[in-house]
């Protein structure tokens, strides 16, 4: 054979100088590649990237007046319930909170009673309770 001659190291030090140049060109074009902003398949560009989700449930959550983990909401009269809402799927019971008033807002609610936050068995977060429309107490006249 043609290679007979040559020791193991020297065939280890060959391929790894013939790699090692590949290996960081490949690093290099995936850390390029995870800076560009990702290219959403025209059908689905209507539902965006996840910074642009998170901050629409931001400017919907900051549409919420005041929560409650009860059927009351101190200082405030509950005027009409609009739904019952629940969100999933969220990595912390914060973000998962969030969601909910987001979801609650874009319902027309501007409180959430009745609130409540677990853990999945898939580890993602939930949250659950009543959209309401409220009204402070001495507001009322």
């Amino acid at each position: 054979m043609w290679f007979g001659s040559l020791d193991y190291t020297t065939v280890l030090i060959a391929a790894a100088a013939l790699f090692a140049p590949l290996w960081v060109v490949l690093r290099l074009r995936r850390f390029l590649r995870a800076r560009r902003p990702a290219k959403l398949n025209p059908k689905l560009a209507k539902y965006g990237s996840p910074e642009d989700h998170a901050q629409h449930r931001s400017i919907e959550a900051s549409k919420i007046v005041a929560t409650s983990s009860t059927d009351r909401i101190v200082g405030y009269h509950i005027q009409q319930q609009v739904e019952a809402v629940y969100v999933d799927g969220f990595r912390r019971p914060e973000e998962a909170l969030e969601g909910l008033k987001a979801s609650a807002a874009m319902k027309g609610a501007n409180a959430l009673s009745n609130v409540r936050t677990e853990r999945t068995s898939a580890g993602k977060c939930a949250a659950h309770g009543d959209a309401v429309i409220v009204k402070r107490v001495n507001d009322e006249g």
